[in-house]
């Protein structure tokens, strides 16, 4: 096996493999034209698409060892001969084709557009990166922003007035305030005193939700349909041969110039908080507008110190303690062990301490 069949069929090609090999293709798709062809097979243009390449590879590196035989490291013409005798080649075939080409002329292959890369947004700098030292390549990464390992700077001191930091305090009540009233509604179920005003705005949250997703939609479609009319516009003007359509085709440009601009799409989203249905409600229908349900607990100070940690948004929420009904008094000269058996105490620092049975009670039962 040579190697330029060990190289093929173990690494997959790259980006520009598949764009010399899509010009090899046109160009063989030519030489068949002028050979007379009017129609030619998929599977055929395939098998001449690889011959070709094989041996285009098979003489590349048949040059090379000439070369580096005769001592060189850049290859003249006559590397290429003597490789070309090496593989078979009859080289005296060589200046009647070429004279051939001269005077009757031969087809042009149009040379590969050039795909421009996709939009990468560029990172927040803050202030100017160290340059690299002599010992580090230029190609290597820039150090981060200064702010991050060296230094980082204050833009301005505090204001420490009396009415400052009174109006700073009183915010940050507020805020815990709005903070907790908000963590309670949460994780406590609520009741809205306004249920019809919310269910109204809910589903309107819901239908502006949809128009947005389908107008995502709508603008990358429309921006497929302008490809394809630009493409179809520049193949009518570059006038390509209408009996070989498939030859001529750009087949990944559409492809990439879409998939940039669904990239560009995507990168306008990075920087926008999106909107959801509980975020528009909220908007309209404020957290003072609902209350908590209250909740029958027997033995708040147990809730109150036991550390449960609470569930997030849109879980169950916690069950409610269990109700222990107060344990009957026993009446006197019966026994108290029995009755203590009938309720069970789950929290053993409140159960009620056994009183032992004198030797009388003992013989009586």
């Amino acid at each position: 096996m040579s190697r330029a069949s060990q190289s093929s069929s173990i690494y997959n090609p790259t980006a520009e493999e598949l764009v010399y090999r899509k010009v090899l293709r046109q160009a063989v798709a030519a030489v068949c034209k002028q050979a007379g062809f009017e129609l030619i097979e998929a599977n055929l243009l395939e098998l001449l698409t690889n011959m070709l390449l094989h041996y285009i590879m098979e003489l590349g590196i048949t040059t090379r060892q000439v070369t580096e035989v005769a001592g060189r490291t850049i290859s003249t013409p006559s590397d290429v001969i003597l490789a070309a005798i090496e593989l078979g080649t009859s080289v005296m075939d060589l200046p009647p084709f070429l004279t051939k080409c001269r005077t009757h002329g031969s087809l042009i292959i149009a040379t590969p557009k050039v795909q421009n890369p996709p939009n990468v947004p560029t990172p927040l700098r803050v202030g100017d990166a160290r340059p690299h030292p002599s010992h580090i390549p230029d190609y290597l990464p820039t150090f981060p922003d200064p702010h991050t390992y060296i230094r980082t700077e204050i833009s301005g001191d505090p204001d420490l007035t009396y009415e400052k930091v009174r109006e700073q305090a009183a915010q940050i009540k507020r805020d815990t305030e709005v903070s907790l009233k908000n963590f309670m509604l949460r994780i406590h179920p609520s009741i809205s005193l306004f249920a019809d005003f919310e269910s109204k705005v809910r589903r309107e949250a819901k239908q502006y939700l949809e128009e947005q997703s389908r107008s995502k939609k709508a603008r990358i479609l429309a921006r497929q349909s302008k490809i394809t009319a630009e493409e179809l516009k520049n193949d009518l003007k570059d006038g390509v041969d209408v009996e070989m359509p498939d030859i001529f085709e750009d087949e990944q440009s559409s492809e990439g110039q879409l998939n940039g601009y669904v990239d560009d799409v995507l990168d306008e989203e990075i920087y926008e908080l999106e909107d959801t249905e509980n975020s528009l409600v909220s908007r309209r229908v404020p957290e003072y507008c609902r209350i908590i349900e209250p909740i029958l607990d027997n033995r708040p100070y147990i809730a109150a110190l036991m550390c449960d940690e609470q569930l997030d948004e849109g879980a169950e929420s916690p069950e409610t303690p269990v109700t222990i009904s107060p344990r009957p008094s026993a009446a006197p000269g019966t026994n108290s062990f029995g009755s203590e058996e009938q309720t069970v105490e789950d929290n053993p620092y409140l159960r009620a301490p056994r009183i032992p049975l004198s030797s009388s009670e003992s013989m009586e039962s």
